[in-house]
């Protein structure tokens, strides 16, 4: 067989070995970028210090599409982080006791 052909295989069957495994490694960091989502979404809820049953409630709201959460707009660059975070809460908060009012 031709040398040059025969590198160019080899090229082929080296460069398909690596792209197998830059996949394999895309899909081990979007696992891992999943659970660090998970553990940031119950670290968040934790921190509201609800009860038991009151996070409950919150947690049946938020799936059943009861309890909203405000999604600051892109372009609303000029919010802070903190602010919006206290915004959140206090809608999310506030969603809580009309829920338990009603």
């Amino acid at each position: 067989m031709n040398r040059k052909l025969h590198r160019v295989l080899e090229e082929i069957q080296r460069t398909e070995k690596k792209i197998a495994e830059w996949q394999e490694h895309l899909k081990e960091l979007k696992l891992l970028a999943e659970q660090l989502e998970n553990q940031e979404i119950v670290k968040t809820i934790r921190s509201m210090k609800l009860d038991s049953h009151r996070m409950l409630e919150l947690l049946e709201g938020i799936q059943s599409g009861t309890v909203s959460i405000p999604l600051p707009e892109q372009e609303e660059t000029k919010e802070s982080s903190k602010e919006q975070t206290e915004r959140i809460e206090k809608a999310q908060e506030s969603e809580v006791r009309n829920h338990e009012e009603t």
